[in-house]
């Protein structure tokens, strides 16, 4: 849907007709910062955020920009009373998510065996004591996520966004997920997307790549990332699902490329970062090359390397 309101005001604030892209939801115009001879100045026309390729302008938000641009108290009037419209929609429909009431953290020893069970379990799969500190992972010896591990996500505010207890024992359910949305960005607290972003299936598989990685709890991405990716565009994206989920993997390297985001598409001959530890899943990802959209079609017809 195209805010032609929006790109109307902005036209008329940088006085230029802006280059519209993916339906209006982002305008292009000369920055006023570098005046490269191009329009490299990227404006999201719903959420406010932009950015110039080439000389680093930035921000979060329309009252950012026009401070910046030192506007006039109409252009407030009409960008940021949408911005704030909209946030308040979103904040409407959120709902709180708690951690299971029978949560116990491992960072805090007791003489519980489901504790000791646990903990073990974590350190199996090479987790350190800094990760487990870091990422509030615990247990339940109760509950419906009983002899589980917890492991939380937090948002970039600090909240609890989304929880899964992977089983200890080994069971025919693995893993159990809370009933919270998957519209959500795992781990994003921890995560900076100015930088190289790594995304992989599961907790344990972001915890062995260990630097800016999203879990997606599953094969797809949540239109929160995707809407994420899109306003900060990291340098590239490595996308390092299984490799029995290869045609999950190249619809999000076709979404990347689609929305000029540099992907690289990782695979490790049938195994997964956990089970092949952090340095080599990193000799693998130093090792990758950028996929363009000719060897993402080749992909696609033979669904294979």
């Amino acid at each position: 849907m195209i805010n032609s309101s929006v790109i109307e005001t902005l036209s008329k604030l940088f006085k230029q007709k802006p280059h519209v892209q993916k339906g209006g939801a982002e305008i292009l115009v000369f920055c006023p910062s570098c005046k490269h001879h191009k329009r490299k100045l990227n404006i999201n026309t719903t959420t406010g955020y932009y950015q110039c390729w080439v000389c680093g302008f930035s921000g979060k938000s329309f009252s950012s920009l026009l401070k910046k641009l030192k506007a006039t108290s109409d252009y407030y009037q009409i960008l940021c009373k949408n911005k704030i419209k909209i946030n308040y929609e979103v904040t409407e429909e959120k709902k709180t998510l708690i951690l299971p009431e029978e949560f116990k953290p491992l960072c805090k020893s007791t003489n519980d065996i489901i504790y000791k069970h646990a903990l073990n379990y974590c350190l199996k799969r090479n987790l350190t004591v800094h990760e487990i500190v870091r990422y509030n992972i615990g247990y339940c010896a109760s509950g419906s996520f009983v002899n589980r591990v917890i492991i939380p996500s937090y948002d970039e505010d600090g909240n609890l966004n989304f929880y899964c207890g992977r089983d200890i024992y080994n069971s025919k359910l693995k893993y159990r997920l809370c009933d919270g949305s998957k519209d959500i960005i795992g781990f994003e607290l921890f995560t900076d997307f100015t930088k190289p972003i790594t995304i992989v299936e599961g907790p344990f598989d972001a915890l062995s790549v260990k630097y800016n990685v999203v879990p997606l709890f599953g094969k797809t991405m949540s239109k929160k990332l995707k809407m994420k990716l899109i306003d900060y565009r990291p340098p590239y994206v490595n996308v390092l699902l299984d490799n029995d989920a290869l045609d999950s993997s190249l619809k999000i390297c076709d979404f990347l490329l689609s929305n000029n985001i540099e992907a690289r598409l990782i695979l490790l001959d049938g195994k997964d970062p956990n089970e092949i530890g952090h340095e080599k899943t990193w000799q693998t990802i130093n090792s990758s090359v950028r996929i363009d959209e000719s060897l993402l079609y080749r992909y696609k017809l033979t669904n294979k390397l």
